[in-house]
């Protein structure tokens, strides 16, 4: 049903201009004045924000980059799915550079050279990295050299983490001392009591022209709504919005209202969960295409294990079906204590590299069980791949070849080719 049928000059809740309401809630506002007092504290610098999905962490960070961007430089940089090289990137595109750099190391140098002025002429520039429990460790080590990095005794980075879940086990693990060391503290946004949903609805029905915003939505009405999104404000709009659309005049009766089932955004994809000793140390959504595995730094999912190659094996996901594929690894891949060459994963299917394991999570996703063409073609060129990464490790690899097995294959030829070399830059040491 129209908006204006119920006496508002427009849909309250499904109105960008109208989200800044979240930002009038208690729980907004307590997450509000802890990154405050993180950033008035020189000596630490970071901090952790996390909560369920839709409970207001984007308007939070939105507003902590409005509210700072006249005192220093601010990014916000969503973290999902992201290489070394891309997030480092998308950093300095917010930061207002045009990036045609496509190398790792100049990419840090920019970002570094950067950091060093900003924060020797004014205040240290601020980055937020929205979904950090969906970013790949490579990209994780960068925000670790960018943490680490000092000017004059003073951090050149503050940084504010933005994740679903608290993500301890990430912060606790030694590759993320960096960060860890300058964490200030974390912060949940919990979700609305009833009260406050209720309080939240009439304020964006007020905002829309309401004048009595009870009477579009009586107290069984909020509770109901409040009941069904969890005390989300996210999922809050898109229940209410499509309760006004239903909804045939005022009175709303409950009733009447068939509740929607709300879109909620789920992990439909395959996840990595890998342990040492029984710990979870990495829990990573599958979101790449191909993923490598292996103690190389520059590896997608980094197993720091001396029984692990650099290069060890590589799963391949075509959004039916995952296949490990082992790299010639020296020590061999294992799947359920069995070596493999190559494998189509199932659900709980345990996955050994050295010391350490890797569980596939297939729960919400579900995966076939074929192993079909596509898959062998696939397996076909990651092993043309790898042979041409072998080779390239002894540098006796003709031309021809290394631009065939880059065109197969790119982000191994890089790797191979990387691994070799070091770090141009004295401020930060070792590889993305």
């Amino acid at each position: 049903m129209p908006a204006d049928s119920f006496g508002l000059r427009q849909q309250p809740f499904n109105n960008p201009a109208s989200n800044t309401t979240v930002l009038k809630t208690r729980p907004v506002q307590d997450g509000m004045a802890f990154l405050r007092r993180m950033l008035a504290d020189d000596e630490h610098g970071v901090a952790h924000v996390h909560g369920p999905a839709a409970c207001g962490k984007t308007s939070l960070a939105k507003s902590l980059l409005q509210e700072t961007q006249h005192e220093m430089a601010v990014a916000l940089v969503d973290g999902k799915g992201l290489y070394a090289s891309q997030l480092l990137s998308s950093i300095l595109e917010q930061f207002g550079y045009e990036v045609a750099l496509n190398s790792t190391d100049e990419l840090l140098n920019m970002l570094t050279v950067f950091l060093v002025q900003q924060t020797r002429s004014r205040r240290p520039p601020l980055l937020i990295v929205d979904n950090m429990h969906r970013m790949y460790p490579g990209a994780l080590n960068g925000l670790c050299k960018l943490a680490a990095l000092r000017v004059r005794d003073r951090h050149a980075l503050r940084l504010v983490l933005l994740s679903e879940g608290d993500c301890k086990h990430v912060l606790e693990s030694p590759s993320m001392n960096p960060v860890a060391d300058r964490l200030f503290g974390d912060v949940e946004l919990r979700a609305f009591s009833r009260k406050e949903s209720a309080l939240y609805l009439y304020e964006k029905l007020r905002l829309g022209g309401a004048v009595q915003p009870d009477d579009i939505f009586p107290t069984d009405i909020c509770d109901a709504l409040h009941d069904a999104a969890d005390g989300l404000p996210g999922r809050l709009d898109s229940l209410a919005a499509a309760v006004l659309e239903q909804s045939h005049g005022l009175p709303i009766r409950l009733d009447r209202v068939e509740h929607p089932d709300l879109p909620i955004a789920s992990d439909e994809t395959p996840r990595l969960i890998v342990t040492h000793s029984g710990k979870t140390i990495q829990d990573v959504q599958l979101v790449a295409a191909r993923v490598l595995i292996g103690r190389s730094e520059l590896s997608d999912i980094l197993v720091d294990d001396q029984f692990v190659s650099k290069q060890h094996a590589l799963l391949v996901w075509n959004d039916e079906s995952v296949v490990l594929i082992d790299l010639n690894s020296s020590n061999g891949t294992f799947v359920n204590s069995r070596r493999i060459k190559s494998r189509v994963l199932r659900h709980n299917d345990v996955i050994s590299l050295g010391d350490h394991r890797i569980k596939m999570d297939f729960a919400r996703a579900g995966s076939r069980t074929d192993f079909d063409a596509a898959d062998l073609a696939d397996t076909a060129k990651m092993k043309f791949s790898d042979d041409a990464r072998r080779a390239l490790s002894v540098r006796q690899l003709p031309l021809k070849s290394v631009l065939l097995a880059q065109l197969a294959y790119p982000f191994v030829f890089i790797a191979s080719s990387i691994s070799s070399s070091t770090v141009g830059s004295s401020i930060v040491a070792g590889t993305l």
